[in-house]
Formats: structure tokens, sequence, C-alpha cells
């Protein structure tokens, strides 16, 4: 019988958050056994590769801490959240997008080389929205779901 790799990802998924994000005590032997047993004795040698690893290294270790951010990263996130969502006209808001993101680009100049990059990404939803603005949809018809 093959891996059912939906079910054991699912599987795995909510043993990581008993263990890690779930704030009540688990037991990671306890939460081993059960996905070991949801691999099949005669799984293919790359299915039991990677759900050991998974199993055996990945649901022990918790994740590492997000990176702690200097203060121009800190002034960045401040004028993203001051232009966006942008108010105004649509020059007014395409304005205050295109002066938002030339701003963050300043301060990540300035930054450290290994944060600049982190900095430049904050830019990146005000960039979407500015190219919106600047070249709305050719309808006005809504945009259809796409469950559909």
């Amino acid at each position: 019988m093959p891996l059912d790799i939906p079910a054991f990802n699912m599987a795995f998924n909510r043993a990581y958050d008993r263990l890690h994000r779930s704030g009540q005590p688990a037991d990671v032997a306890t939460e081993q056994e059960k996905l070991r047993a949801l691999v099949p004795e005669d799984a293919s040698e790359d299915d039991r590769s990677w759900t050991t690893q998974l199993i055996d290294e990945n649901l022990p270790e918790p994740p590492p801490a997000p990176p702690e951010r200097s203060e121009l990263y800190q002034e960045a996130v401040r004028i993203h959240v001051a232009v966006y969502p942008p108010k105004g006209t649509t020059e007014e808001q395409i304005e205050m997008l295109a002066d938002g993101r030339r701003r963050i680009w300043e301060i990540a100049d300035r930054a450290d080389e290994d944060e600049d990059w982190a900095i430049r990404a904050i830019t990146e939803d005000l960039e979407s929205m500015e190219n919106f603005l600047r070249n709305p949809p050719l309808t006005d018809a809504p945009v259809p779901a796409s469950d559909g």
C-alpha cells in the first residue's frame, strides 16, 4: 500500500502544532510513534527517507525564533503603515505609494547587508498596488470567483 502523503502531512502538521504551538504538554516520542505508524511497511525508499527525516529531525525541533529587526527595519514598517492602504484620489494614492517605496528603499540603502533585502521586501505590496492603480483592469465587471 503506498504512503497516503496528504494524510501523513496533515498528521505531521497537527503533531507539530501540539508540540510547538499549543502551549499544552505533549510527548515527542508518542507523536513520533503515531507518525511512524502511518508509513506502510512497503512504502518506497524515497517516502521512507523523507518521512523519517521529518519524524526524527524536524518534529522535535521548534522553528527558529524570528530574527530581531533593527530600528531601520522598524522605521520602514512605520512608513509602510502610514502609506498603505493609500488614501485620496488615484493620483494621490499613486504618489503616496511611490513616495513610501522611495523612502523605504533609502532606508534599505543605509541598512546592514544582512537586512537590506528584508527592508526592500516591505515595498512589494506597495509596488503591486501602485501598478494596479496605474493600469486598472479594462472592465468594470467583478472578477469571477476562482472556485468556480
